[in-house]
């Protein structure tokens, strides 16, 4: 695998970050996952804007445009021979020595990494977790490098036997919030129902697609605080992720979803596709 490190393509042997780098001694930082179509990013411009609103909370120092990062990550893509790619964008604090750091980090770690997509069924199924959404570490959640929630949630997946499912987190008040890496919908009697933001959980790319799409399709929508038995009660439930789209909910904490691939899940998932095409078509 070859690396884009600060301006540089670089074989991972070759990519070395100072130990003083605050992403390494103190989790400060952020990153972007997203994914390109036979050689073309997606929502490119909604990644960078959030990358862009995180690194202006955490102080630090946003030194590229969003032209000159999307030729990074093509340059890195070409490096790698891939068109349809996982794509990380990691932005760290840098190195600034030991100790916490008041001042704004004016000189960021920049790292682009790219593999090749892999596999994931048809539809899922959700299962709640013991372990609860951590609170964001600031005053919204950004897409920060201190994963150890999300890490600690899979683990227990893991140890569960249920590693193939996608867990489900709730706050502290009881309320769903996000999947592990996902942000969860459900619809009930043809409405779309998502968490609120203020239940603790990130703000998705794709999360904010789905509303674009049904704003543009007159598909009634809401955010709010639900429970577990409100899943259990929904007609049909989907998830979202840059690198998964959309995917259908088989099944919660065991229990069969009434329709794996209902009407709305459907449109969505064919309306996704349908801007995907359009990568293409606008080249």
């Amino acid at each position: 695998m070859k690396v884009f490190l600060n301006g540089k393509v670089l074989t991972e042997e070759e990519a070395v970050i100072s130990v003083f780098d605050h992403g390494f001694l103190y989790g400060y930082g952020l990153f972007e996952t997203l994914r390109s179509y036979s050689g073309r990013i997606f929502l490119f411009q909604d990644h960078y804007e959030r990358l862009r609103i995180a690194a202006q909370d955490y102080q630090i120092h946003m030194n590229k445009t969003l032209l000159q990062l999307q030729n990074d990550i093509y340059q890195t893509m070409e490096a790698n021979g891939l068109q349809d790619a996982y794509i990380r964008i990691t932005l760290s604090g840098g190195p600034e020595g030991l100790g916490l750091h008041g001042e704004e980090h004016h000189s960021p770690t920049w790292l682009i990494m790219t593999k090749p997509l892999g596999s994931w069924p048809a539809a899922k199924s959700l299962v709640s977790l013991n372990i609860k959404r951590s609170t964001p570490e600031g005053t919204r959640r950004a897409k920060s490098m201190s994963f150890a929630n999300n890490m600690l949630a899979k683990k227990e997946l893991v140890q569960r036997k249920e590693g193939s499912a996608e867990g489900i987190f709730f706050n502290n008040q009881g309320f769903i919030v996000e999947g592990t890496v996902s942000n969860i919908f459900f619809v009930k009697n043809n409405c779309l129902y998502t968490p609120h933001v203020e239940t603790g959980l990130l703000a998705g790319v794709t999360r904010q697609f789905i509303f674009r799409l049904a704003k543009e399709n007159q598909i009634p929508y809401e955010e709010g605080f639900y429970t577990i038995e409100d899943l259990l009660e929904a007609d049909e439930i989907f998830i979202t992720n840059s690198i998964q789209q959309i995917i259908p909910v088989k099944e919660v904490d065991h229990q069969p979803v009434s329709l794996v691939m209902g009407p709305l899940t459907s449109f969505f998932m064919q309306k996704y596709e349908q801007e995907v095409d359009k990568l293409g078509a606008d080249t």
